[in-house]
């Protein structure tokens, strides 16, 4: 009987594990529950791009969803959000964020891999609007459009 694996979380961590899932079992089924807009980009590319050392946008993006899903057979979801895991039934509540539906889908293996918020300090002037977090393509295009960053 074929395995539901379900990943909740793309980019490096998600993407890389269902990538590494179907070399090791080629017959499963693999779902990656994305709630961004990307399944995998360039983390460490994001302050070359905000510096224009990296010019085009889409040298950012190492996959996209068709080409990931073309690749390693894998079912992408992007722009759906996991909203509870029920461990016991191996079912995941699942919000497709673009039509608004929410609906579960069964598991037999589940992997987090929810990535981070960015950590600020809790120091006198943490919020001046000249500080700023840079961890995703929202921020980097935040980031480059309010502060006109140039290269330096």
């Amino acid at each position: 009987m074929k395995k539901i694996y379900a990943i909740v979380g793309g980019v490096a961590g998600g993407a890389t594990a269902a990538a590494r899932v179907r070399r090791l079992d080629e017959s499963s089924e693999i779902i990656v529950f994305e709630r961004g807009d990307y399944i995998s980009y360039a983390n460490c590319g994001l302050p070359y791009y905000i510096g224009e050392t990296i010019k085009d946008w889409d040298n950012l993006f190492v996959q996209t969803e068709e080409s990931f899903e073309a690749r390693f057979n894998v079912d992408v979801r992007l722009r759906n959000e996991v909203l509870s895991i029920d461990r016991e039934k191996k079912e995941i509540q699942v919000k497709d964020l673009l039509k608004n539906e929410v609906y579960t889908i069964k598991n037999d293996k589940l992997l987090l891999s929810p990535g981070a918020e960015p950590f600020k300090p809790n120091i006198p002037s943490i919020d001046d609007s000249r500080i700023f977090t840079l961890r995703n393509p929202e921020d980097t295009k935040k980031n480059k459009r309010l502060y006109n960053i140039k290269k330096c």
